[in-house]
């Protein structure tokens, strides 16, 4: 009796999966070369491979199994296991007749990083072992990334973890007993990366056995690479040759992904949402923030605020050549307060754009003289900046008193940075000023998606600028949340305590005088243990 990916999926001796879905047990069936059977009128089967018409065309329905089956599914779906028990399954069904003395065909398992490749490994090793039917098909011992299976006709093959490299050099120089590439729609295509799906693809199918398969599978990303562009060709469109099917997280795991669990998901990462609840790729390129957060945060007045003694402040600034036709020198003044929302509850820290301005077309040493005023009317003797010019920045403003504290920006620490300020943001922690061209900057952040993560873009316009009171408002929040509260605190007592001193009544008949007659300092809003 012929092995199928759907019983080994099922079976307390395999996978346990005793509740399949229909979309998890029409994937096992189309994979596999079989017809459908029943399940092809269901309508979440039908909506995974594009419509009627679509199910009748996939090669399974005339016994035929795909070179290709891409496997596009919502996180929590089964689409892993579904691939180590189809990888199982070809190790015994594959057509080993045409090899030599001492060719042992490899079942290779590629992600975009060993470790991560090792999650699909790990399972498949444990579920061998662990199981009275397929424990003896074990040979040996497995290694860390390499276990031997025995072939009916006696043969070895091997289930490994890969690493693609160079030209997919990793995968070259055996017969391939088929091939799973986990986290596919993650990896770049030829044109994008020396390591890359498209070598690795072409690489396996000249070295395929006969009944062997190409699996790719993952969750939906960004939309390019080849896993994009197979979806968009042959997505309700399958051959002999390749067939795509999409899972969304209901359909595939309805248990997990309930109405509640979703709604949730919506309000908290609109992103993982339509991933999970849609199947959908992300947009190319969309709006960092929302609009409507932006609006329900912007203060009505006034567009500055006033300095209050003993406040906590953050100052960062994003300095530019200082032409009038680029980027103008910015500087972005956060006030820092520490709310307990109730007596039960642990304090939250909240934001308040104090100042944003930005000096364009000026002579750069009076810039920084009038940005040091700024910042010494806030009680703050330090800011924050980015590497540009930091050097010979550095000295300028140190002739006004203000000293620069350099942070490097990264593509990796501008997308944490920026997308710390969103959630911060769109949690209604952050109070912006009713300024039209910080709202204007805000509100021209991008995010796009690449094969690996997001990258923020900061758009140009025709008169010079790229969000520049953006990045320096998102700079100033940043150094408040992780790095400047403390210090900014103690400035601001420092800057307070500066301020009494020079009103205290020089009275030399009042020797006792100390201060008693001010009002005692608020300290709710003190950083925790200060």
């Amino acid at each position: 009796m012929r092995i199928t990916t759907e019983a080994l999926l099922m079976s307390p001796h395999g996978f346990n999966v005793a509740k399949a879905t229909p979309v998890q047990r029409a994937a096992c069936r189309a994979r596999d070369g079989l017809p459908l059977g029943e399940l092809a009128a269901h309508p979440d089967v039908l909506a995974a491979f594009g419509g009627a018409e679509a199910i009748a065309a996939l090669p399974g329905e005339r016994g035929i199994k795909p070179m290709v089956f891409w496997n596009i599914a919502s996180a929590r779906t089964a689409k892993t296991t579904i691939a180590v028990a189809a990888a199982i399954v070809d190790s015994q069904t594959v057509d080993v007749s045409g090899l030599g003395h001492g060719e042992i065909p490899r079942i290779s398992i590629l992600s975009l990083k060993l470790d991560v490749a090792d999650v699909p490994f790990t399972r498949l090793v444990a579920t061998l072992q662990a199981s009275p039917v397929l424990r003896p098909l074990l040979i040996g011992e497995p290694t860390a990334n390499m276990v031997r299976v025995r072939h009916p006709s006696g043969c070895p093959i091997e289930i490994a973890v890969v690493a693609g490299g160079r030209a997919a050099g990793g995968l070259a120089a055996r017969w391939s007993a088929g091939f799973i590439a986990d986290e596919a729609p993650r990896m770049t295509g030829r044109e994008d990366g020396v390591a890359n799906l498209d070598d690795a693809l072409s690489t396996i199918r000249e070295r395929l056995l006969p009944g062997a398969q190409i699996l790719p599978i993952g969750s939906p990303w960004a939309p390019s690479g080849p896993a994009y562009t197979a979806v968009q060709e042959f997505f309700g469109k399958p051959n002999e040759n390749t067939v795509v099917m999409r899972t969304t997280g209901p359909a595939g795991n309805p248990s997990y992904w309930t109405p509640e669990r979703l709604e949730r998901l919506r309000e908290s990462d609109e992103v993982a949402w339509r991933i999970n609840a849609l199947g959908e790729f992300l947009d190319p390129e969309s709006g960092l923030l929302s609009p409507v957060a932006v609006r329900r945060n912007t203060r009505e007045t006034p567009i500055e605020l006033p300095p209050v003694p003993g406040a906590v402040y953050a100052a960062a600034v994003d300095p530019s050549e200082g032409s009038a036709k680029s980027n103008g020198f910015t500087l972005a003044i956060v006030q820092v307060l520490r709310e307990r929302p109730h007596v039960s509850q642990p304090a939250v820290q909240r934001y308040r754009v104090a100042l944003a301005r930005e000096w364009r077309g000026g002579d750069i040493e009076a810039t920084w003289r009038q940005i040091a005023e700024c910042c010494r009317r806030y009680g703050l003797s330090t800011a924050t900046t980015d590497q540009y010019a930091a050097s010979a920045n550095a000295a300028l403003a140190k002739r006004h008193g203000l000293t620069l504290h350099k942070s490097p920006v990264t593509a990796a620490s501008k997308l944490e940075d920026f997308t710390d300020f969103a959630t911060l943001l769109h949690t209604d922690l952050i109070e912006l000023p009713p300024d039209r061209e910080v709202r204007r900057d805000l509100l021209s952040i991008r995010k796009r998606a690449t094969q690996t993560a997001y990258q923020i873009i900061l758009p140009r316009t025709p008169d010079g600028r790229h969000c520049d009171l953006a990045a320096a408002v998102v700079s100033a929040v940043t150094r408040a949340n992780r790095r400047g509260s403390v210090s900014a605190y103690r400035e601001g007592r420092e800057a307070s305590r500066s301020a009494r001193r020079a009103l205290r009544p020089r009275d030399a008949l009042d020797p006792g005088n100390n201060f008693s007659w001010y009002a005692p300092r608020d300290r709710r809003h003190s950083p925790k243990g200060i």
